[in-house]
C-alpha cells in the first residue's frame, strides 16, 4: 500500500478537510480536461500544492480519488433530483421514471468529469479498484431509486438489478455523444420505453 511506503504526516482535522477539498477540487479539473488514465498523482499533488506523500495519507492512488469524487457528484445530483420528482409527483410511474433519468442526464452534464464514464474507463476502475468500492457505488445507486419508490414507482424485478438496468442505460448514453442529438433522442426513447416498461409495474 502506498499509504505504509511515506512517512504519514500529521494533520489537524481542519487541514485534512481543506487538503482533501482541495484534491477533490484540482482533480475535477483534471481529470474533466484530460481523462483519468492521461492524469498522474504528481500532476495532481502540483495542482493542489501538497507533496506526493501527503496524497497517499488521504487515498490510495488517483482512482480512489476519482471515485470519491464522482460519488460526491452523483449525491449532489440526487439532491436536486428530490426537488424535480416533489414538482412532477403527480405523474404516472412510467412517466415519472422516463422523466428523472432525462432529468438527472441535464443534470449530470453540470459535471463533464462523469462524462469520463465510457465504458473502457470504468473497465479501467474495475481493473483498479477492488470489487467491494464498485458494487459500494452501485448500492448508492440502487439506495437512490429508493426516491423513485417513495413516489410511488415499483420495480418487476430487485431494485439493485434496476439499479444496473439504469447505470448501463447511462453509460450507454455517453457513447452516443458523436451522433447528431435528434439521433440520441430518438435511440434513447426507443430503449427507455422498452426498458421502463419492463421494469415498472403499470398502475392499476
Amino acid at each position: 500500500m502506498h499509504a505504509e511506503e511515506h512517512t504519514m504526516p500529521k494533520f489537524s482535522d481542519k487541514e485534512k478537510e481543506m487538503i482533501r477539498d482541495r484534491l477533490r477540487s484540482e482533480g475535477e479539473k483534471l481529470f474533466s480536461a484530460h481523462g483519468l488514465r492521461k492524469v498522474t498523482v504528481d500532476d495532481i499533488v502540483q495542482a493542489a500544492g501538497i507533496a506526493k506523500g501527503s496524497f497517499y495519507s488521504f487515498y490510495e492512488n488517483k482512482e480512489y480519488l476519482f471515485m470519491d469524487i464522482n460519488n460526491e457528484m452523483q449525491r449532489k445530483v440526487w439532491e436536486k433530483m428530490t426537488a424535480i420528482l416533489e414538482q412532477n409527483k403527480a405523474l404516472p410511474a412510467r412517466d415519472l421514471t422516463k422523466m428523472t433519468f432525462h432529468a438527472m442526464s441535464m443534470l449530470v452534464a453540470e459535471y463533464p468529469m462523469i462524462a469520463q464514464l465510457q465504458p473502457d474507463t470504468i473497465q479501467y476502475l474495475m481493473r483498479k479498484l477492488p470489487s467491494e468500492l464498485i458494487e459500494e457505488h452501485t448500492k448508492e445507486d440502487s439506495d437512490s431509486l429508493q426516491l423513485l419508490e417513495k413516489y410511488g414507482v415499483q420495480f418487476t424485478c430487485d431494485r439493485d438489478l434496476a439499479a444496473k438496468v439504469f447505470q448501463y442505460i447511462f453509460i450507454f448514453s455517453l457513447s452516443l455523444s458523436n451522433e447528431e442529438p435528434e439521433t440520441q433522442r430518438a435511440v434513447m426513447e426507443i430503449i427507455l420505453n422498452g426498458t421502463i416498461d419492463q421494469i415498472v409495474r403499470e398502475e392499476k
